[in-house]
């Protein structure tokens, strides 16, 4: 592979190869931040733009300190990464927001703008599912046998990014087909290759893919990605989702708690997704958390 694909990467946490444990990772703009950085409206914002001026999408920073806390008694310092496609240069007004909010975490890995240009390829700069999976992939040669919990939106195409990059990773889909999706779906063939090279690195005995969540910033209809199964799960924003993580034991009911109240003072996000109590029956409606579950709450 006589190129790289163009990321800066900043781990401040290696995990041990034969870590085993649960990892979350997560996008930034639309599914923490409702600024969409990566955007050139975004962009140009930046310049009188500070941290205390961004806005976390209302229940994620609750959502984001819970799966960190864990769902036990103690402190269990889960490991928490960033994927954007949003220039390096924004780190530190991101990592200031993140510090507002309580948000602690492992590591960023954002689209190196300027490297894909030195490479030639500006077509990168809003290209995004190649981005997604070469990102994804060079994560996972880090952190082969973890079982990965993935976060993004449906602004951009993060579900169909996910539910390939789960797909080669699970071994449910061959190399050949991945390679015919991503050339169907417009990634160049030196991309394409990136991808290829970094799966058949992957060691055979691995961990896996356990859940992608979608957050339904559009309103997309959550029946839009029942054709890429079960594995990818549409949220209508952090309370339904904090619901679908407390359904796996992912979260307390102190983070759901939390949440609930976060998006009950949000007018905006009331008027978006519904009140709290309709976006509990959607939930239980989808199967994203059972009756008894939300019992067991003080909502």
């Amino acid at each position: 592979m006589s190129l790289k694909y163009p990321l800066s990467i900043d781990d401040q946490r290696n995990l041990a190869l034969d870590y085993d444990g649960p990892v979350f990772i997560w996008d930034i703009d639309k599914t923490y931040l409702s600024t969409r950085f990566s955007s050139m409206k975004g962009l140009a914002s930046l310049p009188i733009e500070f941290a205390i001026d961004k806005h976390a999408i209302p229940g994620m920073p609750e959502v984001l300190r819970g799966l960190r806390r864990g769902p036990g008694p103690e402190f269990a310092c889960l490991p928490l990464y960033f994927i954007s496609a949003s220039p390096p240069q924004l780190r530190k007004v991101v990592e200031n927001k993140m510090l507002l909010d309580g948000v602690e975490h492992d590591g960023i890995t954002f689209k190196d703008w300027l490297g894909t240009l030195r490479q030639l390829r500006p077509g990168r700069l809003k290209e995004q599912l190649g981005f997604k999976l070469n990102a994804l992939l060079e994560a996972r040669t880090r952190r082969p046998m973890c079982k990965e919990y993935l976060f993004g939106d449906d602004v951009e195409s993060d579900a169909l990014a996910f539910f390939l990059y789960a797909s080669a990773v699970n071994g449910h889909i061959s190399s050949g087909e991945l390679e015919n999706r991503l050339e169907k779906e417009g990634v160049k063939r030196d991309d394409r290759q990136m991808i290829h090279e970094m799966i058949t690195t992957l060691p055979r005995k691995r961990g896996k893919v356990a859940k992608c969540f979608i957050h339904l910033e559009r309103n997309s209809p959550p029946e839009r990605f029942s054709e890429l199964g079960s594995i990818v799960v549409p949220v209508t924003g952090g309370f339904q989702l904090s619901l679908a993580l407390y359904g796996l034991g992912l979260l307390d009911s102190d983070a759901v708690e939390g949440a609930a109240q976060a998006v009950a003072s949000s007018p905006k996000s009331i008027s978006k997704y519904g009140p709290v109590e309709h976006q509990i029956q959607d939930a239980i409606t989808r199967g994203l958390v059972n009756e008894k579950k939300i019992e067991s709450l003080d909502l």
